[in-house]
């Protein structure tokens, strides 16, 4: 095994300085001192600088987002259409049919539906009253003596 220290002693001891070479290399230090403060402040810059234009480059695509909706507004089959749509407007003459989905049969069902409309007659505020009247009525069960003489077993 070689001995490093050795090795790099001799190199150290073989190098010549010359007072030029110190001059040089404190200038190269002093100069890294004095402008590390600027280049970090450069690099943070620059990096502010891509995020803004980033953000300027989401918003132009907003814009341009909001701009075709817009146009699409100014279009009177369009403005037609949202109108049916979310409105549930329909045109004279037609027929609007709405659907509502929430009883799902199951496919296997052999219920069948009646083409025929039904109305329930219910007045359920005399459904209400009568359900308050009968709970504050209502006589709570007590148990037997031969229950309670079990229950103490």
């Amino acid at each position: 095994m070689k001995n490093w220290g050795a090795d790099i002693a001799a190199w150290v001891a073989s190098l010549r300085f010359s007072v030029f070479t110190v001059v040089v290399v404190v200038s190269v230090i002093a100069g890294a001192l004095i402008l590390s403060p600027n280049i970090s402040t450069y690099v943070q810059q620059q990096r502010e600088i891509a995020q803004l234009r980033e953000s300027v480059r989401q918003h132009r695509e907003a814009v341009e987002a909001i701009d075709a909706e817009r146009t699409r507004w100014k279009d009177p089959s369009y403005v037609r259409a949202q109108a049916r749509d979310r409105l549930s407007y329909v045109l004279p003459g037609e027929t609007q049919l709405s659907i509502i989905s929430d009883v799902v049969l199951p496919v296997e069902s052999d219920e069948e539906t009646s083409a025929d409309l039904t109305q329930v007659e219910r007045n359920w505020a005399k459904d209400l009253l009568g359900s308050v009247i009968a709970s504050g009525t209502a006589v709570p069960d007590t148990p037997s003596e031969e229950e309670v003489a079990r229950s103490s077993k």
